[in-house]
């Protein structure tokens, strides 16, 4: 499902503060998520360059509403979440990973650029690009894929979440 979401196209809501609302419900519960940011789904709504122009601009009704539908979004989904985590704990956390695994396709460093496309500052970015091995990468751009540097870092990133479990689990027997 998050490998889905990663490439669609956005669609464009038309700016009302009903739209607004929803919008701000739905971007914090994206970034309650693991592996899905609530930036990228207001561009897949439309709505990011409105809610980047309200920021700017200090249009507070639009801010407000959002702000609000943001509040309402997180009060909500953090205690669906909960009431998941307590109730069905294993499919949640196994829907959780899931998610985090969807995203790999889209933070994959390895990446070799098939089109461009002109952003709003007239500056070169990638349109669409496809992923490729470590050493693929090399081959075909040239550069480095620094292999040794990512599997260090995935090392140090695996042995932090276990530390911290650990000190997590003592704290919570010491506390018992």
């Amino acid at each position: 499902m998050h490998v889905a979401i990663t490439v669609l196209h956005p669609i464009e809501l038309q700016i009302t503060y009903l739209n607004f609302f929803f919008c701000g419900a739905i971007a914090i519960c994206a970034m309650i998520l693991p592996g899905i940011s609530g930036s990228f789904i207001l561009l897949l709504l439309g709505m990011y360059p409105a809610v980047l122009a309200a920021a700017t601009g200090f249009e507070i009704v639009y801010l407000a509403c959002f702000a609000i539908g943001a509040a309402i979004g997180l009060l909500s989904f953090s205690h669906v979440l909960s009431a998941l985590l307590r109730k069905c704990h294993d499919a949640t956390v196994l829907f959780l990973t899931g998610l985090m695994l969807g995203t790999l396709g889209k933070i994959w460093p390895w990446k070799e650029v098939i089109s461009w496309r002109e952003n709003s500052k007239g500056e070169q970015v990638p349109l669409l690009e496809q992923n490729l091995s470590p050493f693929q990468f090399e081959q075909v751009t040239g550069e480095s894929s620094q292999i040794v540097v990512a599997i260090v870092c995935a090392f140090v990133g695996i042995g932090l979440v276990w530390g911290l479990e650990y000190v997590g689990r003592k704290a919570k027997t010491q506390a018992a």
